[in-house]
């Protein structure tokens, strides 16, 4: 059976020991952190022991990724310091991925001259040197993002992580899935109302990382698309209580508790992975 792992936010009200063991209790067998400085990984590794839990990846931070496209930024070598802490973080724990922004910004232009990657080779080597894998995100900055992936092409601890909550509400050109998914390591599943504004305007507010069938994302067809890609042992959710948007109508979990909300991303989720487990049986047998 297809595990479930849950995206850990620090935006709850409750311990860490505690919300690991509600995520335990609700079917969740792996989960996610974003790496800082300030996460305790000894104190959660040993939380995760009592539960027989483990950290399938650490996020890496985003702050800044776009100055990582100019090696002569000076804040481009404080921005690659911060990954490769969570890289080194990753080595540590035995955590196999680090999951890596490509960009940060809705409203950009794409360079028509060539571009700079050292500091992405820098840091896609180091990583390989530490045994630990890359899976490069789909957010904004699609051109960003098919770059790095055609670039790595040929390296094999790059992969690809699919935000089907992002591939939703950001406007694109590229079909992430048919062009990066066969290199697909890690997913970030969540729901969104889409691009709500009516002259197309992309905003991060409509990244709302709803639980899935409480947006607008088609699942049965969603899923689909993955059965012919390398199979996730465990399909990571990428969901929060409250997002960036404070639209009353977007505050839809407002009214649970943390125990509500959690033991219902339980439920969501596994009635994806029994979905996403059902296709791929499906798929063998033809």
């Amino acid at each position: 059976m297809v595990d479930i792992g849950f995206s850990l936010q620090s935006q709850y009200d409750l311990s860490e020991e505690r919300v690991v063991t509600l995520l335990s209790d609700a079917g969740f067998s792996a989960v996610s952190p974003v790496w800082s400085q300030a996460l305790s990984l000894d104190s959660l590794a040993n939380h995760l022991q009592k539960c027989n839990m483990t950290i399938q990846s650490l996020h890496a931070p985003h702050g800044g990724i776009a100055h990582l496209w100019n090696s002569k930024d000076v804040q481009s070598l404080i921005t690659k310091n911060n990954i490769i802490g969570c890289i080194d973080a990753c080595a540590q724990f035995g955590i196999p991925v680090a999951v890596v922004h490509c960009w940060q910004g809705l409203q950009y232009t794409f360079p028509n001259g060539p571009l700079d990657f050292s500091v992405f080779d820098n840091i896609t080597d180091y990583a390989e040197k530490r045994n630990v894998s890359i899976a490069f995100e789909n957010l904004e900055g699609e051109e960003y993002l098919q770059a790095l992936m055609t670039r790595y092409r040929d390296r094999s601890h790059i992969g690809f992580c699919w935000d089907s909550g992002h591939d939703h509400c950001y406007p694109h050109k590229l079909d992430f899935l048919e062009s990066f998914g066969q290199r697909l390591i890690m997913t970030h599943i969540n729901d969104n109302l889409g691009l709500r504004d009516p002259s197309g305007v992309p905003t991060g507010k409509d990244d709302l990382h709803f639980l899935p069938y409480d947006g607008r994302i088609l699942w049965e067809n969603a899923i689909v698309r993955l059965k012919n890609l390398p199979k996730q042992k465990i399909l990571n959710f990428e969901l929060k209580k409250r997002s960036s948007s404070t639209a009353p109508n977007d505050l839809i979990y407002d009214n649970l508790s943390t125990e509500e909300f959690i033991r219902l991303a339980g439920q969501r989720a596994r009635q994806i992975a029994d979905l996403y487990e059902q296709i791929i049986t499906e798929q063998k047998n033809v």
